[in-house]
């Protein structure tokens, strides 16, 4: 299951004396350098006033305000830096109209797993509870409606001051809307290769897959897709080698259904379609 830390104390630190510390001390690929240094986001979260200056100084620049933020729910990007990045989450109570509609926007009730790992603490607010799940990754079939051996394993709140850090591809989670509006910290953790496994959600209730995405694995699959419409020849080989080699296997069925309709193609170019 996650990791979770309770820190006692009061110390804090600024966001840019954090932002520094995880640039000298934490290895992005090492859990446990990363477990280390869940101190220092609990002293960030003792930072009471440092999130409101920050969005006050970037409101005060609207036309440019979170210009680098591709996040659709309630997410601000904070710094950023090699292989990682620091946001604020903003998690909001049940609605009273269109609940269906936050669900999606907050990612409330929807088992998940994250193709990254992250260092998250409560700053705000009594926190969101999570149900949370571990699974094996590799061990299921990237295929909406496969099974896949989802392990239960409690139920937590990230309550101010608490600290967790989620295993890339092994822990999975639900959460559930706060009672009050609530804000979280997070050390995202992205090396690059992180763009090559996909996330996943799952229907908790049946222990199966219920959907592969991924801003990479949309990307690349779109690509694809669009390579396999055109039937050029030229993206042959490229496909071939991405159906063969590719690491996200959604990828590599994209391609193969690509490369099969460029296979097809005529000589001359009008092919299937044209």
């Amino acid at each position: 299951m996650p990791l979770v830390f309770d820190i006692a104390g009061e110390r804090a630190v600024s966001l840019e004396e954090y932002v520094e510390h995880v640039r000298r001390e934490v290895d992005v690929r090492d859990l446990d350098s990363v477990a280390a240094s869940a101190p220092m986001l609990a002293a960030l979260a003792h930072d009471r006033s440092f999130l409101a200056a920050r969005l006050s100084r970037e409101l005060r620049d609207w036309s440019r305000f979170q210009a680098d933020n591709d996040y659709i729910s309630p997410s601000f990007i904070l710094a950023r830096g090699p292989g990682f990045f620091v946001r604020a989450n903003v998690w909001t109570p049940r609605a009273a109209e269109a609940p269906e509609v936050q669900d999606r926007v907050n990612f409330y009730a929807l088992g998940h797993d994250h193709n990254f790992s992250f260092l998250t603490v409560g700053y705000w607010g009594p926190g969101y509870e999570t149900a949370l799940y571990e699974v094996e990754p590799g061990s299921f079939e990237e295929v909406v409606g496969a099974p896949v051996e989802l392990r239960f394993v409690g139920r937590t709140t990230l309550s101010p001051g608490r600290v967790m850090l989620y295993r890339a591809s092994r822990d999975v989670h639900e959460q559930a809307p706060p009672p009050e509006l609530s804000i979280s910290l997070n050390l995202m953790l992205v090396p690059p290769e992180a763009s090559l496994v996909s996330q996943h959600y799952f229907d908790l209730e049946a222990r199966r897959v219920a959907a592969v995405t991924g801003l990479a694995t949309l990307g690349r699959t779109a690509l694809c897709r669009l390579a396999g419409l055109l039937g050029d020849s030229a993206f042959a080989g490229p496909l071939a080698r991405l159906a063969a080699e590719h690491p996200t296997p959604e990828v590599r069925r994209a391609a193969a259904a690509a490369l099969a309709r460029v296979e097809q193609v005529e000589p001359s170019g009008e092919g299937e379609g044209r």
